[in-house]
């Protein structure tokens, strides 16, 4: 599970620790990723954390490479925000790279491995996303928090539909689920760089929202009970941000075949990784 040392995956990870699950838990933070590791064994988890941060290729390929034993459920959980446009190591914008194209790579890498199913945590803010072909990077439009972190999640949901397609095609059981979280109150609000204002948006987010114990459910329900391919859950209360799981619709986009394709090559064009490769490694450098 990625994202596991904060919020949603974090709560997501104490559950399956309660029932005795083992947890293989990449950390860009080495101290971090301890401490937690110890929080979730002393819940009764056999945990393995290992180190792999998203906005790094380089460092995505260590942890796939050193990955040596089946995975039941992948979550795809982890994410960020920024309060101002950044890169990753390789060039990509920072929202897309950690919340799109690092999981990909990261699933492609460790294929071989999937026993079960894969999660992929989307948004509601996909229903406002754009992808822009052209520059997917913000190197040339206006950037935004919004427009970024919308395009990222779109990309998340339009991903999973490829995958799902292509993993159906192949003498596998590993299928692909979706799950969206609601308005949950996490580290993801405090991305101003504002102190004041970053409290005044968790306090907020406080009122209309939930905790991150409650906003895991949807992503919880989704790896481990049984559900119809490419399930959409989220939270069943007003404009779905609170509540109890239930199935939803994405958007029309999101349900695009031709726009899924074409997310799946620019996610193997930017990182060099397709699903199954037993290199690792498309011949040729990823592009930026």
């Amino acid at each position: 599970m990625t994202g596991a040392t904060h919020g949603i995956g974090l709560e997501v990870a104490r559950a399956a620790a309660r029932a005795g699950a083992r947890l293989v838990i990449p950390a860009r933070d080495a101290e971090r990723g301890q401490a937690v590791s110890e929080d979730l064994r002393r819940l009764g988890a056999d945990v393995l954390v290992g180190r792999m941060d998203l906005a790094d290729l380089d460092s995505v390929r260590a942890f796939a490479a050193g990955l040596d034993e089946p995975i039941d459920v992948l979550v795809n959980n982890a994410g960020t925000v920024t309060p101002r446009r950044r890169e990753t190591t390789d060039g990509f914008e920072m929202i897309l790279g950690t919340n799109f194209l690092g999981p990909f790579a990261l699933t492609n890498l460790i294929s071989g491995h999937l026993r079960g199913r894969v999660v992929i945590v989307g948004s509601g803010a996909h229903h406002s996303g754009r992808v822009d072909a052209a520059d997917p990077h913000f190197r040339h439009r206006r950037w935004s928090i919004a427009a970024a972190y919308a395009q990222s999640k779109l990309c998340d949901m339009l991903w999973a539909r490829a995958l799902h397609e292509r993993l159906a095609a192949q003498p596998t059981t590993v299928g692909v689920q979706l799950a969206h979280p609601g308005w949950a109150v996490t580290n993801l609000q405090n991305a101003t760089g504002v102190p004041v204002l970053d409290r005044a948006v968790s306090g907020a987010c406080r009122m209309i929202g939930q905790s991150a114990a409650e906003g895991c459910l949807p992503v919880l329900e989704a790896a481990v009970t049984g559900l119809p391919p490419l399930t959409y859950l989220g939270p069943d209360g007003f404009r779905q941000r609170r509540g109890k799981p239930e199935p939803q619709q994405a958007s029309a986009l999101a349900r695009d075949d031709t726009a899924a394709e074409a997310i799946w090559d620019l996610g193997v064009r930017a990182t060099g990784t397709d699903l199954g490769m037993a290199d690792q490694q498309i011949h040729g450098r990823p592009s930026r």
